[in-house]
């Protein structure tokens, strides 16, 4: 389980970045709904990571973020992920910890089933997002599991 939640952390952020990098190359940068649903997915990941850390998760409004905000927010939440993951033991994934924003009654989950939630959630957004792209005529890019795979599992880039 350890190295297929670590493949699935190392997906999802290779998937953001390449999302991020096709977002930025387009004409749609200050897109209200993707800067919005953006904003969303980028919240929940910190949100995951304090709950992880077992940190409080304050669960507050934030002004609509910028491109280069949510840029630099989701690739400091993926670098915070990757050490995460390598330390990553059979007790530490059995950790159960409580998510704070199902209170009644108390949503607690294994810290395995938490990372899982986090890589699909994203996977969801991210695939809206790139729909949106392309709906706003931008070019969207394929991110498919697989396609990660058959690239031999390239690290994230989040160069510009």
């Amino acid at each position: 389980m350890i190295g297929l939640l670590k493949d699935l952390l190392g997906h999802q952020a290779w998937a953001d970045a390449m999302f991020f990098h096709a977002w930025g190359k387009s004409q749609v940068r200050d897109d209200s709904e993707l800067r919005t649903r953006v904003g969303h997915l980028v919240d929940v990941q910190e949100a995951f990571l304090k709950l992880l850390k077992g940190e409080g998760v304050p669960m507050e409004e934030r002004p609509l973020p910028a491109f280069g905000d949510l840029w630099l927010r989701c690739q400091a939440s993926h670098e915070v992920f990757r050490a995460l993951g390598r330390s990553l033991d059979d007790a530490s994934l059995a950790r159960i910890v409580q998510v704070p924003w199902f209170p009644d009654p108390p949503c607690l989950v294994s810290v395995t089933d938490a990372l899982v939630q986090v890589c699909l959630h994203t996977q969801h957004h991210r695939g809206q997002n790139m729909t949106c792209l392309k709906a706003l005529g931008a070019a969207p890019k394929n991110v498919d599991y697989i396609i990660w795979l058959w690239k031999q599992k390239p690290e994230a880039r989040w160069d510009s």
